[in-house]
């Protein structure tokens, strides 16, 4: 983990794909300082049970990298697959105490965004 001070991030710090439909529930990804954070707004944010996803931006790029290549295992982003309701869980590889669920939909759109650079560093630098 990264020695510098994770930042406290603000609702507006979190983006989505632009596949996400606007006024649907997706992941939201914030960025800053050497750190990634992953929620779902489907939770009130900054409400008791609004969990993150917490990695470094190294670990997140090589998430990144990685599932552009079709590559999942030994990655910092575990993505599952529940065969009783099809809703898939991401969670902290090695890590199951934070456990975030997404429809099929927004996975999709999650990849997309993750296949067009839009959670690189990059597009937040802007």
């Amino acid at each position: 983990m990264s020695t510098v001070p994770r930042p406290q991030f603000a609702e507006r710090d979190f983006r989505k794909a632009t596949r996400s439909e606007p006024d649907k529930s997706c992941v939201r990804v914030a960025r800053r300082d050497g750190w990634v954070e992953l929620r779902d707004d489907k939770t009130v944010f900054g409400a008791s049970d609004d969990h993150r996803l917490v990695f470094t931006a190294e670990e997140f790029d090589a998430f990144l990298a990685g599932a552009r290549e079709g590559r999942t295992e030994g990655l910092c982003l575990e993505i599952t697959r529940r065969d009783a309701d099809g809703m898939h869980v991401f969670r902290r590889r090695g890590w199951a105490a934070v456990e975030l669920v997404f429809t099929e939909a927004e996975l999709l759109a999650f990849q997309d965004g993750i296949a067009n650079h839009e959670f690189d560093a990059i597009a937040y630098a802007a």
